[in-house]
């Protein structure tokens, strides 16, 4: 953890109790179903079980003491090291904070609310190239999948398609892919289906890969066959909300001013009211991280921060379009993540 010293002097800290697996995972790049990590100012100690015990030790023992054990022995480390102000993070579910303060007795838990969503917000060289990594393959899977988007294929066929690609590619699925055809795309996370594909429809596609542990994010919606003169306009509409919205990605914007650039100029097309979600999240360990833009986001943009730009349009029983890529923000603006062509496809 960067300047743990200082995080630990903040919040009044002896220690930190980690708990949740993708804090866990963030601060050791071992993943297991069952660890748990106790962060003091001399040392860290990670604990876990018999079956990750020997590759725990093998993969992270020169940063970690690795440890046998669960909650109980953390109990008596905490006794041992006279831990008297244990910070827990705030993503731990209020039954298990209640279980913590009755076996923890005699130890002050401290909330440390913006600990861990401060620290992961602001990606490092490393896992700036992990999602870059991850967002290639995403990449490869678009281009490949189109061929495959023929009259007849249904939703249920091109996501299996897609997520046979990712994994054929060495990487694992970031969540389960969206396809949704014609109407269906009118719900942002529509479910996969037995629909089948017509001429003259959209084809919306949600869908990325995991590498090493970080996501990468990303959809594109192309048309089988010539598509009427609304669709394409609010295709177009949607396209170009995007690329405002990145432009005005710089160090020092508020997060809701970038949603407010998305909307206002959608807005021009009597389109904003279709578009129900926000403009775009943050993302690495999970696929959903903060800061957000949003409209209720009120946080500052800092250099390495990676968002998603995803403006859509969904006219319910009708058509939905979206268009996502991820964003990196720099001290020259926003790079653009993702690869793949934005303008309209036509199959």
């Amino acid at each position: 953890m960067n300047d743990k010293s200082e995080i630990l002097k903040k919040y009044g800290c002896h220690a930190f109790l980690v708990l949740t697996s993708s804090n866990t995972f963030y601060l050791s790049g071992y993943e297991s179903s069952n660890c748990r990590i106790l962060l003091t100012d001399d040392k860290d100690y990670f604990f876990t079980d018999m079956r990750y015990l020997e590759e725990a030790k093998q993969h992270i023992g020169d940063r970690f003491e690795v440890l046998l054990g669960g909650i109980n022995e953390i109990k008596e480390l905490v006794a041992k090291l006279e831990i008297k102000n244990l910070g827990v993070e705030q993503e731990v579910s209020y039954s298990e904070y209640v279980g913590l303060q009755e076996l923890f007795d005699g130890v002050k838990f401290v909330a440390t609310d913006e600990v861990f969503r401060e620290l992961r917000a602001v990606k490092s060289e490393r896992e700036i190239s992990l999602i870059k990594q991850a967002q290639s393959v995403t990449d490869a899977a678009f281009s490949e999948i189109l061929p495959f988007i023929k009259e007849g294929v249904s939703e249920i066929e091109i996501a299996a398609r897609l997520e046979y690609i990712i994994l054929k590619n060495g990487c694992e699925l970031a969540f389960d892919s969206i396809v949704a055809f014609g109407e269906n795309g009118s719900k942002p996370h529509a479910h996969r289906s037995e629909r089948k594909l017509r001429s003259g429809e959209f084809v919306t596609m949600d869908f990325g890969a995991k590498y090493k542990g970080y996501c990468s994010d990303m959809t594109r919606t192309v048309a089988l066959g010539a598509i009427d003169e609304r669709k394409a306009r609010a295709y177009n509409a949607v396209l170009e909300a995007g690329k405002i919205a990145a432009k005005a990605v710089k160090v020092g914007e508020k997060c809701s001013d970038i949603d407010a650039v998305a909307r206002n100029y959608l807005a021009k097309f009597g389109l904003d009211k279709f578009f129900s979600h926000s403009l775009g999240h943050s993302l690495g360990v999970d696929i959903h991280e903060m800061p957000a833009f949003s409209p209720s986001c009120g946080e500052i943009l800092k250099e390495g921060m990676i968002i998603t730009d995803e403006p859509g349009v969904y006219l319910e029983g009708d058509f939905g379009l979206r268009i996502e890529d991820m964003l990196l923000v720099t001290s020259d603006g926003a790079v653009d993540l993702t690869h793949s062509d934005k303008n309209l496809i036509i199959l």
